[in-house]
């Protein structure tokens, strides 16, 4: 009998730092910042960093891409650890914020809660590092 195993891709406390250092440099540039985190999409066996901002809805996407990218240069050798493929930015607005707000709030500062494993509302949560939930 054969047996599949899929190991999971790690989140190095290098990602960690960068991802910290990228919400703290964009709200050092006054990009509003509703969530940041490490989310685990197990489909593809990634880690996103996730940024959700209302910006994105007034201004589009590519303008908010364009200030991550300008925030990335401002970690210097840090910002390897967190290539623009592998960020992603979300609504405001999007469900997984959603639901997580319905479960806990960070404020405006800048956390580190590990959130493994669980269930909102019958969405299940594989793994994340999350910043800020606001």
């Amino acid at each position: 009998m054969a047996e599949n195993t899929v190991v999971k891709e790690q989140l190095t406390e290098d990602m960690i730092e960068a991802g910290a250092q990228l919400t703290a440099k964009l709200d050092e540039m006054g990009v509003s910042v509703s969530a940041a985190m490490w989310f685990f999409e197990p489909d593809t066996n990634d880690w996103r960093l996730l940024i959700a901002s209302p910006e994105l809805a007034s201004v589009g996407p590519r303008d908010v891409y364009q200030k991550i990218q300008a925030a990335r240069k401002g970690l210097a050798e840090k910002a390897s650890a967190v290539p623009m493929s592998v960020i992603r930015v979300i609504d405001a607005n999007h469900e997984l914020v959603h639901l997580l707000r319905m479960t806990l709030r960070t404020g405006a500062g800048i956390g580190r809660i590990r959130f493994s494993r669980n269930v909102i509302n019958g969405h299940f949560i594989e793994d994340a590092l999350i910043y800020r939930v606001a």
